[in-house]
């Protein structure tokens, strides 16, 4: 019984934290939500900087691209199930030649070295998105 006492505890304590890091994290993306593209991109702009070192003029350029890249974005459809499988494509499609253009641009901003580490970042942080849409969807049920 004692046993069963205290795995219940455990179990309940665990539960309970668990519940508040995601009302924390809930919390962040509705800050998030509320800014404006210009905030989103200087907030980004200026995490490059220190990430990769950016000077002066490299900073305004890459504020100019965010600003451009985040003012250009379409519109999220608001039920993606009622779309047809061509408007899926055409919407893939869409996203994948602006991320080329993003980052052809992105190229052309930094030198090799900052690109190099830009480009490591990047691909570090894809698993980790990847784990997090995993984990939602199992929860979704």
């Amino acid at each position: 019984m004692k046993k069963a006492m205290i795995l219940f505890m455990a179990l309940t304590t665990f539960a309970i934290s668990a519940q508040d890091q995601q009302d924390k994290k809930q919390e962040r993306n509705r800050w998030h939500q509320n800014l404006s593209p210009e905030q989103r991109a200087q907030l980004q702009a200026k995490k490059l900087t220190l990430q990769l070192d950016l000077d002066q003029t490299q900073q305004a350029q890459v504020n100019q691209l965010l600003l451009k890249s985040k003012k250009n974005r379409p519109e999220a459809p608001k039920n993606r199930k009622e779309m047809t499988d061509a408007q899926k494509f055409e919407a893939r499609i869409a996203r994948l030649d602006s991320q080329i253009a993003f980052k052809s641009e992105m190229k052309q901003i930094l030198d090799e070295k900052q690109y190099q580490k830009w480009e490591k970042a990047k691909a570090q942080r894809k698993p980790h998105f990847k784990d997090q849409g995993r984990k939602g969807r199992q929860a979704r049920g």
